[in-house]
């Protein structure tokens, strides 16, 4: 019984990534979906690699270097997490056909309903939640790295995605002054 409760933060984790990925996969995947999935462009990996460092990195730490979260951070990073799924899934399912993974599609349109009244990066705040969810959660060290790493990318990533949609969507100027990108009233 010790054995469970001393890894109870680890199994918390897997079982909050699992909700995160089994929900994101049960929108894009449903039936009628119109989302267009792929690895898109090269600006994907800023994103992609750091997270999958963000996701493995607390684990070994927890089982290597025997870190162990207070009840405090393993609170705030289990609400984090799933809050970083349900903007994820939020934004999946408000984008419907309008979700790509690449920047650079010439059929691009403005989604200006649901989450993205008020949000224009729901699936990136998801990512930028993730990235700080997961050391979070298992009071890792060497890990906030990656997360930086991946915010900065999702940060950098918005720039490029923005600046894209600026010159090819007509009314993307009017829906930037009139939205926020990541957080309301802060950014």
């Amino acid at each position: 019984m010790s054995y469970v409760v001393d890894y109870l933060p680890l199994i918390l984790y897997f079982l909050l990534f699992a909700g995160l990925k089994f929900g994101e996969q049960a929108v894009l995947k449903r039936p009628g979906n119109n989302i267009r999935q792929g690895w898109g462009d090269w600006t994907v990996w800023l994103i992609l690699a750091p997270m999958w460092l963000v996701l493995i990195g607390p684990v070994l730490e927890f089982i290597l270097l025997g870190n162990r979260p207070t009840l405090l951070e393993l609170t705030l990073g289990a609400v984090l997490l799933i809050a970083a799924g349900y903007f994820s899934i939020k934004g999946y399912l408000d984008l419907e056909e309008g979700f790509a993974q690449a920047i650079e599609r010439d059929d691009t349109t403005l989604v200006v309903t649901g989450i993205y009244k008020i949000i224009r990066n729901p699936v990136s705040l998801g990512n930028v939640l993730f990235c700080v969810a997961c050391p979070l959660l298992l009071a890792a060290g060497p890990s906030w790295i990656p997360a930086l790493v991946g915010v900065l990318g999702v940060m950098l990533r918005i720039s490029i995605e923005e600046s894209f949609l600026q010159r090819h969507v007509q009314d993307y100027e009017a829906y930037k002054e009139r939205t926020w990108a990541l957080i309301p009233y802060i950014y």
